[in-house]
């Protein structure tokens, strides 16, 4: 017999960092809508800006997924 299921949603372990494909600024997510800027090459946004209100992090069309390594 073969029983079929769907797979579970992977779920994410915060604080995870997503870059914005346009700007190139990088949001260091610590819930799927709240993150502060880490890095940034552009005038609009400054590193330590914070948002409550980011577009949701798992959504692939606006942040692409980059690891990052934190130290200190």
């Amino acid at each position: 017999m073969l029983e079929v299921t769907k797979q579970p949603k992977e779920e994410i372990k915060y604080p995870v960092a997503r870059r914005d494909p346009d700007y190139g600024f990088i949001v260091l997510f610590l819930s799927e809508t709240n993150g502060v800027i880490i890095s940034t090459k552009d005038d609009v946004y400054k590193i330590g800006d914070t948002s409550l209100n980011w577009l949701s992090c798992n959504n692939s069309e606006d942040w692409e997924p980059v690891n990052i390594t934190i130290t200190g």
